[in-house]
């Protein structure tokens, strides 16, 4: 009897923490990544658009709230539960060659390339300008990008980024029972897709916006 409770005991802390993982994933993460990809838009309009884009979402307290306080608590508890859940995984993709095992990989080394990318763009794009004392710019960024190899992580890391959250928006929708049916499931496939295909748009206009390798 009380192996069985102890067994029911980990199954809810396991999902417990898969729906707290994907709350926050989706709000405040997903909602920053949004706007982070849309600040960075202003790329395509010019230097000027740019770093006055750039300022003017600084000077934003709503903006500011989720970069402190939003960001730092939510990115580490995200982590730590998506890291647990990733040493238990057990990928199957060769025994079971399905579409949703393979998704269901590629969200885990997705995890693992933003995690490594998320460090590297903090200390460049954040930690290091501020010991200078003065943030990113659109200069900083196009000579960044101007290097080969900045411009592939970047470019990776953006793929990577875009790919887990569109495909954590799907999983979210089943872990909160949200698309239960065949139906309701295939509607959210649709939609990641979709989020997927908006989010990499709006990264390559920020990206092309820089104008890497142009003098």
């Amino acid at each position: 009897m009380e192996a069985a409770s102890s067994v029911t005991g980990r199954r809810r802390s396991a999902v417990t923490g898969k729906l707290v993982m994907s709350l926050l994933g989706v709000v405040p993460l997903g909602v920053y990544v949004v706007l982070h990809l849309w600040t960075n838009m202003h790329s395509a309009l010019g230097p000027e658009a740019f770093d006055a884009a750039l300022v003017e979402s600084r000077n934003k307290p709503a903006f500011l709230f989720l970069e402190i306080v939003g960001l730092g608590l939510p990115i580490l508890m995200h982590t730590a539960i998506g890291l647990g859940i990733i040493v238990k995984m057990r990928a199957n993709n060769v025994r079971y060659g399905y579409f949703r095992n393979l998704r269901y990989l590629l969200q885990r080394l997705s995890a693992l390339g933003v995690l490594l990318f998320l460090g590297a763009h903090v200390v460049k794009a954040r930690i290091l300008p501020a010991t200078q004392g003065t943030h990113e710019t659109w200069q900083g960024m196009h000579e960044a990008l101007s290097e080969p190899i900045t411009f592939t992580v970047y470019a990776l890391g953006l793929l990577g980024v875009s790919y887990h959250l569109a495909n954590g928006l799907w999983g979210a929708s089943l872990t909160m029972g949200l698309a239960v049916g065949p139906r309701a499931q295939t509607r959210m496939q649709t939609f990641a897709l979709l989020s997927f295909v908006v989010l990499m748009a709006m990264s390559t206009i920020a990206v092309w916006g820089f104008q890497p390798f142009q003098p």
